[in-house]
């Protein structure tokens, strides 16, 4: 495990990380174009602070100096819009770093300290800007040359800062290569969970929009022209009226062209359509058509329709089981809710609601799916009522609430949460990567007066391990305490051993107070954690600049630059978070928009498979009676006509019966009910709640079935039922003349029984899509 570490960690340095920044998920792509945006603000705001040190330092002579730093600024600028290549930008500030100190030649000077940190700067945007394992010579080998420069033009500054920089910029450049690829890898990790998460988000929504759009095309079926049909099937009041039922059928068969995808279904219902269509006369009550108009438009045309079918489905019902010879519909508006109710004179029943078609699933369900209550109520010789309670919004609550009902799977995705996890990740990296570089500064040698750097390292391991104490996060009051006590704790700790920046300031490692309150930061402990933290910082900070100040003015100047250091990489760190969090957003928006574009073009192809559904069902019968009746050519209460819608109507009754949420098995096996209608086969179908995994095993199921149909002689029986057996799906086929279709796998046989034949094939099951037992 030890050896697989190592050569992990040496793979990242010395490899190339380009492969790692290929992803093109959100958070990959957040990340990298907050590291580039961020690293190139800090280049060119970090030339304000070279500019004021050397104005200090230099007075005029420094304006050559200046308009250098001025250009790197533009420069930097410029390469956030990838004008220029941003490489140059590192290469820049170590160019003007070396510069700094020629320019000088004092060792203790406000410009040769800020300058020190342009070089770091400069190293660490290496290591952030070019992922290629050539940013280690391009931070290398200028350290070299700006050693070997100084060695030589400077020889009284002595070997100390020389080789502290080649050291100290090759322990960046390698804890940044180290440290990145961690991040990058939890961005991928993230990026690929969430198109795990949005691949599987978008199956179940197109199964569950699909299975709705099925359910609801049943409904509608069995309210028409299964109703029409068994109504002119079973004759009395339901066909007094030859007009109406002709009426009837002309609007059912508009419906069964527009199942099959013949025509376009017709314009959106209005709430007035309640009192239009009933198959008995109405008395009306309540609202007049104004104000249905205008609550109509606030609960949108999908609840209308919804609504409508519900009292026509009542209105259905009333006329084929009551005996009663009129209606009574009551709309009125109710503290914020449409009132509706179809209530009949007629015989009642004991209100037991059965399962199956009907009240069950045209009533109550219909209305569960689109957002309201329905009740039932009726006693034997008390006739029958139907209630419906629709709440009414404003215009635009109202379309939110439809968006609601409709909201994709994926809309619950936390785009938050995984956003504090890169976070807190990269601030665990930082807090680490710092930590080290301050140890690897001290054991090669550097300004340790007091002694106070090793107690600064401690201080500085404290705050990480206090970060990740479980005990800790649960009081947050206490561990920002700690952290912000830390921070505090580490600048002055950090400031002694540079003797408050008088001796061996060069050394001043400013960046290690960071660690801390990274952490901080990084752990979401609130705003006002951050603020006391920021503020208690800067207490600390300054008014140790101001005492230092008293006694020297340099050694003041370089211990605000100091803190300038750690403070404006407080700011950079909550600006690269922020930022972070906003590209996230605009990239969530996006992949929403993409997501909901594929989802149209899932559904717009399900639509078609749906069309083919109800093709392959055959429905030319249905169409050829209906039309007959319309057009006059057959008159409803001929025994022949009668006979034949009867028995349409079985037809039709057992085809409605699989399940929409069966979305692979419901299309597949529509087919097999079709043939066994024409071959005069008594078909027997049970099936479970469980769909097939795939649209393959559907269509080997239904060939099988189908197969077996074919083989069966006419008047013969066949009876399939299909139930999870285990992790599998088991078809169990018995009937004369059963033939596989496919060599038979471990598990499943083939034998006779008697005159009969028995098959039991295995197929895997869907996990997602599960529904009540249905048997036609």
């Amino acid at each position: 495990m030890v050896v697989r570490a190592l050569r992990s960690t040496i793979g990242d340095l010395l490899g190339d990380q380009r492969a790692l920044a290929r992803g093109d998920g959100w958070a990959t792509t957040s990340v990298l174009r907050s590291i580039r945006r961020v690293a190139l603000l800090v280049a060119a705001g970090w030339q304000l602070v070279m500019l004021l040190a050397s104005f200090a330092a230099l007075g005029p002579a420094a304006w050559p100096l200046v308009l250098a730093q001025l250009v790197l600024a533009a420069t930097a600028l410029a390469a956030l819009r990838r004008r220029i290549p941003a490489f140059l930008v590192p290469l820049g500030m170590m160019g003007i770093g070396l510069w700094s100190y020629l320019a000088s030649g004092d060792i203790d000077s406000a410009l040769v300290f800020a300058a020190c940190w342009e070089i770091d700067f400069a190293s660490c945007l290496m290591g952030l800007l070019v992922l290629h394992r050539i940013s280690i010579l391009l931070v290398v080998v200028p350290a070299v040359a700006t050693t070997a420069t100084v060695l030589l033009a400077l020889p009284d500054w002595g070997a100390q800062l020389p080789v502290a920089i080649i050291v100290t910029q090759s322990s960046i450049i390698l804890a940044m290569r180290a440290g990145l690829p961690w991040l990058l890898r939890l961005a991928a990790e993230t990026d690929a969970a969430t198109a795990r998460a949005e691949t599987a988000a978008l199956r179940i929504e197109t199964i569950r929009r699909t299975s709705a759009r099925l359910a609801e095309e049943s409904r509608t079926l069995h309210d028409t022209a299964i109703n029409t049909l068994g109504a002119v099937a079973n004759g009395g009041a339901g066909v007094a009226d030859s007009e109406r039922v002709r009426a009837q059928c002309a609007r059912d068969i508009d419906l069964l062209r527009a199942l099959r995808g013949e025509r376009a279904a017709n314009e959106p219902v209005r709430l007035r359509s309640l009192f239009e269509h009933v198959p008995l006369p109405v008395r009306r009550a309540g609202l007049g058509d104004e104000e249905l108009e205008r609550i109509g438009r606030l609960l949108g045309a999908e609840r209308v329709r919804a609504v409508v079918a519900c009292a026509r489905e009542a209105a259905t019902n009333a006329a084929k089981h009551s005996g009663a010879d009129r209606l009574e519909i009551l709309v009125t508006e109710d503290a914020e809710q449409l009132r509706v109710v179809v209530r009949d004179s007629g015989r009642g029943f004991d209100g037991a609601i059965p399962d199956g078609r009907g009240i069950a699933s045209s009533i109550l369900a219909r209305a569960d799916a689109a957002g309201f209550s329905a009740e039932v109520t009726s006693r034997p010789g008390a006739g029958t009522a139907v209630e419906l309670r629709v709440p009414i919004r404003p215009a635009a609550d109202a379309q939110d609430g439809e968006r609601v009902s409709r909201a994709p799977a994926w809309s619950g995705n936390d785009v938050g949460a995984s956003v504090s996890a890169l976070h807190g990740r990269a601030g665990d990296l930082w807090a680490l990567g710092v930590t080290a570089i301050s140890l690897v500064l001290t054991l090669g040698g550097g300004t340790n007066r007091y002694f106070a750097l090793y107690p600064m390292i401690g201080v500085m391991l404290l705050a990480w391990a206090a970060s990740r104490s479980a005990a800790l996060r649960r009081g947050p009051a206490v561990l920002s305490t700690v952290l912000v006590a830390c921070t505090c704790a580490v600048f002055f700790l950090s400031a002694a051993a540079t003797a408050f920046g008088s001796d061996g300031a060069v050394n001043w490692q400013a960046l290690a107070p960071t660690g801390a309150f990274v952490l901080l930061l990084s752990l979401d402990t609130g705003r006002t954690a951050r603020a006391v933290g920021a503020a208690a910082g800067i207490f600390v900070a300054f008014g140790t600049a101001m005492i230092v100040w008293r006694t020297s003015p340099t050694a003041g100047q370089i211990t605000v630059i100091a803190a300038l250091v750690g403070l404006g990489f407080v700011v950079v760190w909550e600006t690269f978070r922020a930022r972070v969090g906003r590209l996230a957003e605009q990239a969530e928006r996006a992949r929403r928009r993409s997501l909901e574009a594929e989802l149209r073009a899932e559904l717009d192809s399900a639509a078609q498979a749906d069309h083919r559904r109800w093709t392959d069902a055959g429905l030319d019968t249905s169409v050829e009676l209906l039309r007959a009746i319309a057009e006059g050519e057959r008159d409803p209460s001929d025994p022949e006509l009668r006979l034949a819608c009867a028995a349409e109507e079985r037809y039709l009754r057992q085809l409605v019966q699989l399940s929409p949420e069966l979305v692979h098995l419901s299309r597949s096996l529509v087919p097999a009910l079709r043939l066994a209608r024409e071959r005069a086969v008594d078909f027997s179908l049970r099936i479970g709640g469980t769909d097939t995994g795939d649209e393959a095993a559907a269509r080997d199921i239904a060939g099988t079935v189908l197969g077996g149909l074919r083989a069966a002689p006419r008047g013969s029986a066949l009876s399939a039922s299909l139930f999870p057996v285990g992790e599998s799906l088991q078809l169990t086929l018995i009937g004369p003349g059963i033939v596989p279709q496919r060599s038979l796998g471990p598990g499943e046989r083939h034998e006779r029984i008697g005159e009969l034949e028995l098959l039991e094939l295995s197929y895997a099951r869907d996990t997602v899509a599960a529904g009540n037992t249905e048997e036609s």
